[in-house]
């Protein structure tokens, strides 16, 4: 194994394991409890929606589970502003990603091969019809951040992936709000 994949996996572990004893710490001391969350989201004012946005947009890159943002957004802000979090900061994190590979890919990117059958139909169809192929795509894999990369190498256009991917996160975001609001 190379040498410097050896210390990026050490860092990783590292940055888990800090993770972890942070966060056993915190509860442990009290300050990581409902009411200390509250408090702190309200001392925030309204710069914590933003924050939220502005957090589920970095975690995209770094491959972060986008639903665990939209989850937060109801939990914190209800359900009205937390579907506006959880929809608009959806819709950045999946957009970015997608403008940050255009504007990094090379002018002869390798065309997406994939492996399996059905994402193999779906993006042969991007090309003819990239709106369907999209919302297809996203109503399974939701706020999956490779596969905005994947689909930037494509010739898809950006009002195209935009539009598509706004009418297939809707749902999945309302969704979301109301799954929530059960265990409420």
């Amino acid at each position: 194994m190379p040498h410097s994949r050896v210390l990026w996996r050490l860092l990783i572990g590292l940055l888990v394991a800090a993770s972890i004893a942070g966060g056993v710490y915190l509860w442990r001391t009290g300050n990581l409890s409902p009411t200390a969350l509250r408090d702190w989201l309200d001392s925030l004012g309204p710069a914590a929606p933003l924050l939220l946005v502005a957090a589920f947009v970095a975690g995209a890159y770094v491959g972060a589970p986008g639903m665990v943002f939209v989850i937060a957004g109801r939990l914190a802000f209800g359900p009205w502003i937390g579907f506006a979090v959880g929809y608009g900061g959806g819709m950045l994190a999946v957009i970015m990603p997608f403008v940050t590979a255009r504007l990094l890919r090379r002018a002869v990117a390798e065309p997406i091969r994939p492996r399996t059958r059905i994402v193999r139909w779906a993006f042969a169809r991007v090309e003819t019809h990239p709106v369907r192929s999209v919302i297809l795509i996203r109503l399974v894999v939701w706020f999956n951040a490779p596969l905005s990369y994947a689909l930037a190498i494509t010739d898809i256009r950006l009002r195209h992936y935009a539009l598509a991917c706004a009418v297939a996160l809707a749902p999945v975001v309302v969704v979301a709000m109301v799954a929530t609001s059960w265990f409420l």
